[in-house]
């Protein structure tokens, strides 16, 4: 798949958006069972969702902040962040869809709860098949009918070493170093292409960078008054957890979807009493798999997300909390 991977890098360097949404994308015969394309997968994705938004006017869809960025950035304890804030927090129902589909089956429409003004929903990029670092949730929900005014992209990003380490130990021994390096820097490479999506929709964007989360209570407060939620706010949305600080058990507030074989992994978050930065001891870089974590395209885009996280949040010392440690 290396020039599969290699073609779109440089489709989206490129900025040819028709030329990428309609390239084939290779079936590995696990995760992604037939050819497809970004457009023709976002499609039926789209219409599954349209299904359960059927019936719903505008004015009655809640709030929709989408969280997305490449996986391995602290994304499912934010996720669970939002959850014990009284918030329904989801676990990348529109990405779930499209897992289905790439395995054979069809998935099912995405059922909101009644009543609620505000949702959250993570939908990272990556890690296993080209379309999971490709594909744009904000457009998925947009052209399922939901309206871009109860729509916010909350762009998540981390320091590229520690996150690159972090794929490596999750997925390496499943898809192997060499697709785990070339969806890291897909998803990478994707973070201009989906911020500029959005703001041409008119769908507006906030970034959170990791790294703010050494700060925990002050950026999380910061966060929540950006979107609109302050009063969902108090100091135990970030501490005190308890047996809800599982994320990967029954008693988070993190909801999750049905995921369809090979997608389960057990284990694959972490546990805590609360929200803070957190960081593997387990080393599984290579020097070479740091020098593209340090490469500037990489790198770069990082600052990117850390500069805009800084303007929106109002953290001053942002640079300094993002230094790598």
């Amino acid at each position: 798949m290396k020039e599969s991977t290699d073609r779109l890098k440089k489709l989206l360097a490129d900025d040819a958006e028709a030329d990428l949404v309609h390239a084939e994308l290779e079936p590995d015969g696990a995760y992604q069972l037939r050819p497809t394309t970004v457009a023709a997968l976002s499609d039926e994705v789209s219409r599954t969702l349209a299904r359960g938004f059927t019936g719903r006017s505008p004015r009655d869809f809640p709030l929709l902040v989408v969280a997305w960025g490449k996986c391995r950035v602290g994304s499912t304890a934010l996720t669970n962040l939002f959850g014990v804030a009284g918030i329904p927090a989801y676990y990348q129902p529109v990405k779930t869809i499209a897992r289905h589909v790439m395995v054979g089956g069809s998935g099912a429409p995405w059922a909101l709860p009644d009543g609620q003004e505000v949702l959250f929903a993570k939908e990272m990029a990556g890690p296993y098949v080209h379309y999971e670092t490709l594909f744009d949730p904000i457009g998925c929900l947009l052209d399922a009918g939901w309206p871009k005014e109860r729509l916010h992209l909350l762009v998540l990003d981390r320091e590229p070493v520690a996150s690159l380490n972090s794929w490596l130990v999750k997925w390496q021994g499943k898809i192997g170093r060499r697709r785990v390096r070339d969806n890291f820097e897909l998803s990478t490479l994707n973070y201009p292409r989906i911020r500029a999506r959005a703001r041409a929709a008119g769908v507006p964007v906030t970034h959170f960078a990791y790294e703010a989360s050494r700060q925990p209570a002050d950026a999380v407060r910061r966060l929540f008054e950006r979107l609109g939620v302050a009063d969902r706010y108090e100091d135990t949305v970030v501490t005190g957890w308890g047996s809800r600080g599982d994320l990967n058990s029954e008693a988070a507030t993190v909801i999750y979807p049905d995921e369809p074989e090979p997608y389960h992994v057990p284990g694959l978050h972490s546990s805590g009493d609360g929200y803070s930065y957190r960081r593997t001891s387990e080393v599984a870089l290579t020097a070479e798999d740091e020098e593209l974590a340090r490469a500037d395209h990489i790198d770069g885009i990082y600052r990117t997300s850390v500069l805009a996280c800084a303007r929106d949040l109002g953290i001053d010392d942002l640079t300094r909390l993002s230094a790598p440690r």
